[in-house]
């Protein structure tokens, strides 16, 4: 009897070795996978049609159940480079066990110090070129994905981007009385703007910081008749200076007021006329997506 309780023993003993040597394999292949992404990008970003070589990401990663915080995560503001056809971390990023939510935004920022309420400013001057060949328009644009709930995989962890801020077309139109063709030379301002943004990164959320002081947007020229901009979501109630088309003769003041989402276009129809006093402008409702 005691012969066969050892048999038993050994029997058991030997399975849970068995059994935590395959937890431990398991945990040894989670642990060696690197974390990869395929991201989409916004079928409107303002750019072009897709992401470009040397475009930059920061990525977070947290244990499902769990907040984003400054510190402490899975992943901290880690920065992907898109090479041309895929996107590589800057050190190597693994998978823990569990399920994980990755949060996601462009442009990369180095030494974010608030995931909450991190600040982000429009250019004024969408029509200048930035740096590394952007111009103000196309650097203004902020995007964030997210995925929740998601484990360790061999295929890439799909995210969709979306647009944090609000865009503005306006359109130059001709009255019946105006002669001509609308002169080349037009500047178009966007007035009474805030231009600063407080984005949660872990919702994508965009509300106007209460501490930026208004300011004036000059537009992107598209063609002599389209001008775009991209500006932070934000409500202006009250009729007040709202767009200014300037040419080299004249200059056109126009009040309105708008309701800017995030992640919509909104159009301003500017109908220009010989009397400065009989110009008009119409304001369209916003279209999701930018389409």
């Amino acid at each position: 009897m005691k012969a066969m309780y050892r048999i038993w023993m050994a029997s058991a003993i030997v399975l849970l070795a068995a059994s935590c040597s395959n937890e431990n394999e398991v945990m040894e292949d989670i642990n060696k996978q690197e974390i990869e992404l395929e991201l989409l990008h916004p079928s409107t970003r303002v750019t072009d049609t897709n992401f470009e070589a040397q475009d930059k990401i920061g990525v977070y990663m947290t244990a499902e159940g769990t907040d984003l915080q400054m510190g402490g995560n899975e992943l901290n503001n880690e920065l992907f480079t898109h090479n041309g056809s895929a996107w590589t971390s800057a050190r190597k990023c693994y998978w823990n066990e569990g399920k994980h939510n990755i949060y996601a935004y462009y442009p990369y920022a180095a030494g974010i110090s608030d995931t909450e309420n991190y600040p982000f400013t429009v250019n004024t001057d969408q029509s200048a070129s930035v740096s590394e060949g952007l111009s103000g328009y196309e650097a203004s644009d902020f995007l964030w994905a997210s995925a929740t709930g998601v484990a360790a995989s061999a295929n890439p962890v799909a995210l969709k981007f979306g647009h944090c801020m609000s865009k503005v077309k306006v359109v130059l139109a001709k009255s019946t009385d105006y002669a001509g063709d609308i002169p080349a030379n037009c500047e178009v301002y966007i007035h009474n703007m805030v231009p600063t943004a407080l984005i949660d990164l872990q919702s994508g959320s965009a509300e106007v910081s209460p501490y930026a002081a208004v300011k004036s947007v000059k537009c992107c020229k598209v063609s002599n008749t389209e001008f775009v901009a991209c500006v932070v979501p934000q409500r202006i109630a009250s009729r007040r200076p709202l767009v200014e088309v300037c040419t080299s003769n004249v200059s056109y003041m126009l009040e309105g007021v708008i309701s800017l989402k995030q992640g919509y276009q909104s159009t301003i129809t500017v109908t220009l006329s010989q009397s400065p006093e009989q110009v008009a402008i119409e304001i369209g409702g916003g279209i999701d997506n930018w389409d």
